[in-house]
């Protein structure tokens, strides 16, 4: 971790506010945690109502190829909180074959990890048509505990199968398996239909979103343009705020906090920064680094982008 380690009177509170903070920003990232954007009820089995129950009609986006062009490479960002830099988050992104291959993963620091330790993956295969979801298996490792899940969608049947378990050999897996008869996305291929849609100020978009348990209604909305000083430059921005409700459970809908996410107002679409406000301050996420695909000297570098390497030099 940059700097010292943290003092007691911060240890805390910068739990708290990495776990909620990180939340929001590994979803826009592409990554899928429990409970996406920072929603904080935890969903037990007298409250869980089963994804196949859920009626929800979101509109049919189709995403305009001239305004989102994704970037093949290594993204890697820094995640800080009151000037602690707590964790890193790195998305790959590579085509094959008329689909976009995207691996996603998050990590806290080693100072972190003595309080708090996530080590988190996702690697989701999306179409590169129109960016709908085909699979997405997660590895999901928080302090001694383990999650997995395993996704697919088969669009000619309109059905979603996805199996959950505390790691390959849990006996106890739970599979579910359903037709949504609604666009129905994993959170990576939300983020990218996101990204590729035209937006003007004020304007709402909706998604219905499946991570493997629950389904999210999720709303975009796009609050101002504006340009940002980035990392010595001026930056021209859209600037989209998050909403999220649980369809699938009973308990009172939480209040999420604030958060805003700076996307580059350009083809590219880049997430520059995410700046998501816990108890105390905020949850700032910066774009540290592109490494485009052409210029990974080493092809298993893709596939190691995301390793656990002293988290990748502690962002450098």
């Amino acid at each position: 971790m940059n700097g010292p380690l943290l003092s007691k009177e911060y240890s805390q509170e910068a739990i708290r506010a990495v776990k909620k903070g990180l939340l929001p920003i590994i979803f826009f990232l592409g990554v899928n945690l429990v409970t996406p954007l920072g929603s904080s009820n935890s969903v037990h089995a007298d409250d869980y109502i089963s994804p196949d129950l859920v009626k929800v009609t979101t509109p049919l986006y189709r995403p305009n190829k001239h305004i989102f062009r994704p970037k093949l490479g290594v993204y890697e960002y820094s995640v800080g909180w009151e000037g602690i830099t707590a964790a890193s988050c790195a998305v790959t992104i590579t085509k094959k074959e008329g689909t976009y291959v995207v691996d996603a993963a998050a990590r806290t620091y080693t100072g972190v990890d003595l309080l708090y330790k996530l080590r988190y993956e996702a690697i989701g295969t999306i179409s590169a048509d129109d960016f709908s979801s085909i699979s997405l298996s997660i590895d999901h490792r928080e302090n001694s505990r383990r999650k997995n899940i395993e996704m697919s969608f088969q669009p000619e049947q309109g059905a979603i199968t996805a199996t959950r378990g505390k790691g390959a050999d849990d006996p106890e897996k739970k599979t579910v398996s359903f037709t949504p008869n609604n666009l129905t996305l994993d959170p990576i291929g939300a983020v990218f239909l996101a990204r590729g849609l035209e937006w003007q100020i004020g304007d709402t978009k909706h998604f219905d979103v499946f991570n493997g348990k629950s389904r999210y209604f999720i709303s975009l909305s796009a609050v101002e343009r504006t340009t940002i000083n980035y990392k010595g430059e001026k930056r021209p921005v859209i600037v989209i705020s998050p909403q999220v409700r649980n369809l699938t459970t009973t308990k009172p809908r939480a209040k999420l906090r604030e958060a805003a996410i700076y996307v580059s107002d350009d083809e590219n679409r880049d997430v520059l920064r995410i700046v998501s406000s816990v108890f105390i301050g905020s949850v700032i996420t910066e774009l540290e680094s592109f490494t485009p695909e052409t210029a990974l000297t080493n092809p298993l570098e893709l596939v190691k982008a995301n390793a656990d390497t002293e988290a990748r030099a502690q962002m450098r």
